[in-house]
């Protein structure tokens, strides 16, 4: 078969695959293990060969998948102890409301509830807890869903989160993973925090002047206790008395994942859950009972990224990649092909609304790595410049949650007015992130 045949077949496959999860006709499971086996059949891939391709490619991303079957359970454990709670009501109880600190708090807030990589548990606890010192201070919802959006996009890059796994499953022969990523991305992240944390406390500064100068001004010198104390957990399920416990063996085992790369970090995950498991609830009843609990918050995701890889090795190892890429190679300009990469970092933000999270991340972004393999760059490279897509949380499409953020506000705004308003802020923090990153040498 000619090259531009076996091409047209995987840009065919790559546009069905899109089309349909878009228009939500199949399940992203269907999608990414059904379709990658019609195109192997319409480009003559033996039984053998597609066999051989398949086992590979979910040869890619089973670690991946395996740290996932680990990492959620134990976050979402930790969130039932009272752990990030607790370390909210602590924050709370030691400082005075105002605007620059409520929009800065929003944030960190957001930081802190998202540890366990969950979208809705930041809307569902952030924005209830924090609309009322919103109400007070004359300050838009639209704000408190903006700061706490931002919060979101901040833990977009923790090593267990379901983007980083499937960025991961990407660049499988980069040893240490999501760490690894993890790591070449966290300069950027650095100064992208602070560079957020300076936006919340400016646009406080300007909301508390003006409620001066209109004399609005509210103070409160409660500290806010009432709110921290309004923050409630399980009574079944927390563990008040174990809180430094769960913090310092939280610490330990992110040390353990950074400084011990050769152990899989899936097994560092895997020995945290069940010795957590041991001293925060040692009755085996109670862990099976959680353990189903937290069964439902895995799928249908770990699939997904597990069937992923059907998608990567039929694209691979039937020749479709490399044929799209030659194609692609021929009509990109050649004065531009070190930038391909770049320039769709820069317009990310608008190209999430023509792409779910998994289409961005198992169609899009394979083709480009391969692209950029022509000019030298490291499939490492492409993955961390691309990884962070912002736009994501400005489209129902991509991320759905963000209908709960705008029902938290009390019907206050909708998403077209979250969209309307928030697009050209979420657009220019991308690109503020593309090019720190592009400054401190990660993204070249």
């Amino acid at each position: 078969m000619s090259t531009s045949y076996i091409a047209i077949i995987g840009f065919l496959m790559m546009f069905v695959i899109i089309y349909l999860l878009l228009k939500q006709k199949v399940s992203t499971m269907f999608a990414f293990s059904v379709i990658p086996i019609i195109g192997a059949i319409l480009v003559g891939m033996s039984p053998t060969a597609l066999g051989n391709a398949l086992e590979k490619g979910l040869g890619m991303t089973t670690p991946v998948a395996l740290i996932m079957l680990f990492s959620l359970p134990y976050f979402m454990m930790m969130a039932d102890t009272g752990l990030f709670n607790e370390i909210v009501r602590k924050i709370l109880r030691h400082v005075t409301i105002t605007p620059p600190v409520l929009t800065s708090l929003t944030i960190l807030v957001a930081m802190i509830v998202g540890l366990d990589v969950s979208i809705t548990s930041i809307y569902i606890i952030a924005i209830p807890l924090l609309l009322p010192f919103y109400k007070k201070l004359k300050m838009s919802p639209m704000l408190l869903m903006f700061f706490t959006t931002l919060g979101v996009i901040n833990t977009f890059d923790v090593p267990w989160s379901s983007r980083m796994l499937r960025a991961a499953s990407l660049v499988p022969e980069v040893k240490g993973g999501t760490i690894s990523l993890f790591s070449r991305m966290f300069p950027t992240q650095v100064v992208f925090t602070i560079l957020l944390f300076v936006i919340a406390i400016v646009i406080g500064l300007r909301i508390q002047h003006q409620n001066k100068k209109s004399g609005e001004a509210v103070t409160d010198d409660s500290n806010d206790q009432d709110a921290a104390e309004s923050i409630h957990d399980d009574p079944e399920l927390a563990r008040p008395k174990l809180f430094w416990i769960n913090v310092l063996f939280t610490i330990f085992l992110v040390f353990c994942l950074v400084a011990f790369p050769t152990v899989p970090s899936y097994y560092v995950f895997a020995f945290g859950l069940v010795v957590a498991f041991a001293y925060n609830y040692p009755n085996i009843k109670m862990q099976n009972k959680l353990l189903k609990k937290y069964a439902k918050s895995l799928m249908p995701v770990m699939p997904t990224i597990l069937l992923s890889g059907v998608v990567v090795g039929v694209m691979q190892y039937s020749g479709m990649m490399k044929a799209m890429v030659n194609v692609l190679l021929n009509v990109i300009p050649s004065s531009l092909g070190p930038w391909v990469y770049i320039i769709i970092a820069l317009l990310s933000t608008p190209l999430m609304f023509l792409f779910t999270n998994d289409t961005w991340y198992y169609v899009l972004l394979p083709i480009v790595i391969s692209i950029m393999k022509a000019y030298n760059v490291p499939g490492e490279i492409v993955v961390v410049t691309l990884f962070m897509n912002m736009g994501a949380m400005l489209t129902p499409i991509a991320q759905p949650q963000i209908y709960i953020g705008t029902n938290m506000t009390g019907d206050a705004i909708t998403v077209p007015e979250f969209i309307k308003k928030c697009m050209l802020p979420i657009w220019g923090l991308s690109i503020a992130w593309t090019l720190i990153g592009l400054a401190l040498g990660a993204f070249r």
